[in-house]
């Protein structure tokens, strides 16, 4: 399976000089031909303002602009930088326009029907100052079409942070590669339809630089479709012990174990308190259940290929002791919720850590920091983490970044449809399933993530979704 490739900002420049020596041309005609990908997109329109700022990203909106008058547009460039001052293939583009140029909001006197977004490129690193600003702002304010080329002014396309204000687009049209920026964070919120223009260029011609992360991609789920051999039973398909729901929390390992069963694995087991171990088969009669009282100091532990610890299993005295036992018992183990909690109170670690499936919240608790900190660079966070405890990380979120501390995955199904009590449940339990039918700890967690957010988005459900909802749903996904 061959995955779309993320690059960094610091990326760009190796990136261009690649696709330029491949389509022999130079920088500037290269800046023509992005320029020309990104005017396709608006030539049915008759009126264009083309806001531009420093940079070759200004460069592009230069040339766009010539490209608009010379088809016959009406065409307004609001210079946010003076052109005298412009350098590089952005002074050339500015010198080859010969239409009309403003310098202030209060000299657009037309209305327009396209509003052409090309302030900053891909590398924004602090928040616009007062002029940019002031310009983003009228841009949101705007009515028409807004059109950012690359990335939405003001989102840092290294990380997906919106910084304040940032261009509310309508469509971003990247040139030549996608960044984390475009598909995690607040990217998706702003970037409007998200297009890629490759200029004719394969992602062959720059393999040699190295993404910064992958694309998820649903064909990661064919290998679900496969039938099973005939000559196998429940044990081949791997033993799955859930442990956690705590007194009233009961509901989270229900799901979680459902989630184990309908993910193929062949038994699955949950602990949970003493007195409600008994009504876990009224429920669910698929799952077995067995009581922990809270004193025992040596449980008997069910044998387990997988263990999925931590929903719903509060931070009580008798979560404490259930999770020290499961943690010692040498179970490769998926830790979720209050499992993670409990871990980033503890000075104890464990190798039977596989996965664990933070939420930002949980993420910021494990590397003691603050939440603004793990969605300023979400990538990092989860790798940071990946490296730390020597697991995959799953960071929840929108764009779910997965990471081995080697190698990261974006996630670019779901929405905030799967923002509700028990779909991180849902979650952990399926890649738990998978952990137990022999894949491995990366696959499971890059196959449950797509698997999950696949399901909310063909259900179309909106704010009505439940985790409930997905149970159902999960086998019309992979058939």
């Amino acid at each position: 399976m061959i995955m779309q490739a993320l690059y960094r900002s610091q990326q760009t420049k190796p990136i261009d000089e690649a696709a330029a020596e491949y389509l022999q041309i130079d920088s500037y005609q290269l800046m023509q031909r992005a320029a020309l990908a990104v005017y396709r997109h608006i030539d049915d329109f008759e009126s264009v303002l083309v806001v531009t700022g420093p940079g070759n990203n200004g460069g592009d909106g230069w040339v766009l602009a010539e490209l608009a008058r010379r088809d016959q547009k009406k065409v307004q460039v609001w210079a946010l930088q003076k052109p005298h001052t412009l350098s590089g293939d952005a002074a050339k583009a500015a010198a080859d326009y010969h239409g009309e140029v403003v310098f202030s909001a209060a000299d657009i006197i037309a209305d327009y029907e396209v509003i052409i977004d090309a302030v900053f490129g891909t590398g924004l690193s602090r928040a616009p100052r007062t002029e940019y600003a002031d310009a983003i702002t009228f841009m949101n304010s705007y009515q028409g079409l807004t059109v950012s080329v690359d990335i939405p002014s003001g989102l840092a396309g290294d990380t997906g942070l919106a910084y304040s204000p940032t261009v509310q687009a309508d469509v971003t049209v990247a040139v030549l590669n996608l960044m984390p920026g475009h598909m995690t964070g607040d990217g998706r919120d702003y970037c409007g339809e998200l297009i890629v223009e490759r200029l004719d260029v394969p992602e062959r011609v720059y393999a040699e630089i190295k993404p910064i992360a992958y694309l998820l991609d649903k064909t990661i789920l064919s290998s679900l479709k496969q039938p099973r051999r005939h000559n196998s039973h429940k044990g081949s398909y791997g033993r799955v012990l859930v442990a956690g729901g705590q007194h009233g929390m009961l509901g989270a390992v229900l799901l979680s174990g459902t989630a184990a069963l309908v993910s193929g694995a062949g038994l699955v087991q949950v602990i949970t308190t003493e007195d409600q171990a008994p009504t876990v088969p009224l429920y669910r009669p698929e799952l077995m259940a067995l009581g922990f009282v809270g004193s025992e100091n040596n449980m008997n532990i069910p044998p387990a290929d997988v263990l999925v610890l931590g929903m719903g299993l509060g931070t009580s005295q008798w979560s404490k002791a259930l999770w020290q036992q499961l943690m010692m018992a040498n179970i490769p183990a998926l830790v979720d919720a209050d499992g993670l909690n409990l871990l980033a109170e503890s000075d104890q670690s464990s190798d039977s850590i596989a996965v664990m499936t933070p939420h930002p919240k949980e993420a910021a608790r494990l590397l003691h920091c603050d939440v603004k900190d793990i969605q300023a660079d979400r990538i990092k966070a989860g790798e940071t983490l990946a490296k730390r405890y020597q697991c995959v990380v799953v960071l929840k979120g929108s764009g779910t970044i997965i990471s081995d501390g080697e190698n990261n995955f974006i996630c670019p199904y779901g929405s905030a449809d799967l923002a509700t009590a028990g779909t991180g449940d849902v979650l952990a339990g399926v890649a738990g399933g998978l952990m137990a039918q022999g894949f491995s700890a990366l696959q499971s967690a890059q196959m449950a993530v797509v698997w999950h957010a696949l399901t909310a988005d063909k259900l179309k459900l909106g704010r009505c979704l439940t985790a409930s909802d997905l149970l159902q749903h999960l086998p019309q996904t992979i058939k």
